[in-house]
């Protein structure tokens, strides 16, 4: 009888200490629930550049659409490492997402590489038809499969620049013997040989001391980032060119979109969506207050004092038949796009 009692008292026992294991594990489960997704997106670009302005617009609707349950944290500046690093670090998963320069992925998925070609591109409507219609959603979903992460949109970073500590340059003849900064993407090379400059690719990180040690005489972005960078500092003269178009990529790592639920993906997809169409309205205003603010600080040569017909002239049929040939039809695909 007494070992029957010990048996109960040792089993009731048994329970009453599980009991409090279960209720644990049932909050802890609740508490993980209600925990947001945090996800960390990086960029090249200072507190005042086309990436950080798109992604306040991204982070603002993301939030509103998941209702707090995702949390995009944006890390700028190159902190989380250079456009090249920040793509591989995607592929791997071992960075969650970024915001990265369209050419920089054509290690993976060469097409890419055709967004940046110098004068490619007529207008900012132009832009907006082809990363925001049927094409871009074809690239993105070719990106995608290509590069083993996901592609979500396309955004504006705009119309690039000239700026050169030299001489103004209002014809080709100008660019002749500067030495250019540029990506390292490889499409800018042919175009500025072809105008007689000699290209330097290096990383956006290393740019300004460059500048400012006079390691190359100038460089093309947009005017975000000549003002964000202060790149004024270091450079006299600015020329208006609209030399190429460069689009910003958003994208994540399979591994990070993979801790999204369904429902989730749809908001953050829709969230990129939304955000890439703002910010091409809104980066245009930005664009020509910059214009008059830099006037202050640079020799700004405007659009109408440029030949940019002869500059166009020049790249077109110097590097055009180079790039058709590595790009195919998809260069007229982006040509014919919007007209």
């Amino acid at each position: 009888m007494r070992k029957t009692l010990r048996m109960l008292m040792m089993m009731v026992m048994v329970v009453a200490l599980a009991l409090p294991l279960f209720a644990g594990g049932e909050q802890e489960g609740a508490a993980v629930a209600d925990k947001p997704v945090v996800l960390k997106v990086a960029h090249v670009g200072a507190p005042i550049s086309p990436q950080q302005g798109a992604a306040d617009l991204f982070v603002k609707l993301v939030t509103e659409k998941t209702g707090g349950s995702v949390d995009i944290q944006v890390f700028g500046s190159s902190t989380l490492g250079d456009e090249a690093a920040l793509v591989e670090g995607m592929v791997l998963g071992t960075i969650d997402g970024g915001i990265v320069s369209a050419g920089l992925y054509g290690g993976y998925y060469p097409l890419m590489g055709a967004f940046e070609i110098p004068f490619l591109f007529r207008d900012r409507a132009h832009t907006i038809a082809v990363n925001n219609g049927p094409l871009g959603k074809e690239i993105l979903d070719n990106l995608s499969k290509q590069a083993k992460l996901k592609g979500l949109a396309i955004w504006e970073h705009g119309f690039r620049h000239v700026t050169n500590n030299v001489r103004a340059i209002k014809t080709p003849q100008d660019f002749k013997g500067l030495n250019i900064r540029s990506p390292e993407v490889p499409v800018y090379s042919s175009p500025l040989r072809a105008l007689g400059a000699n290209p330097v690719p290096m990383a956006f990180s290393e740019l300004y001391v460059a500048l400012e040690r006079g390691v190359v005489d100038g460089q093309h972005n947009p005017l975000l980032h000549v003002q964000g960078q202060r790149f004024y500092e270091v450079q006299k003269h600015l020329s208006m060119l609209d030399f190429a178009y460069t689009p910003n990529v958003l994208a994540f790592s399979n591994k990070a979109w993979g801790r999204l639920s369904a429902n989730q993906q749809a908001q953050v997809q829709a969230a990129a969506d939304e955000a890439g169409i703002a910010w091409s309205q809104a980066a245009e205003a930005e664009e020509n207050r910059l214009i008059a603010e830099l006037k202050g600080k640079m020799q700004v040569i405007d659009r109408s004092e440029l030949d940019k017909a002869a500059f166009q002239k020049i790249v077109v049929d110097n590097t055009f038949p180079m790039f058709r040939e590595m790009f195919g039809d998809f260069l007229d695909k982006i040509i014919a796009t919007g007209k």
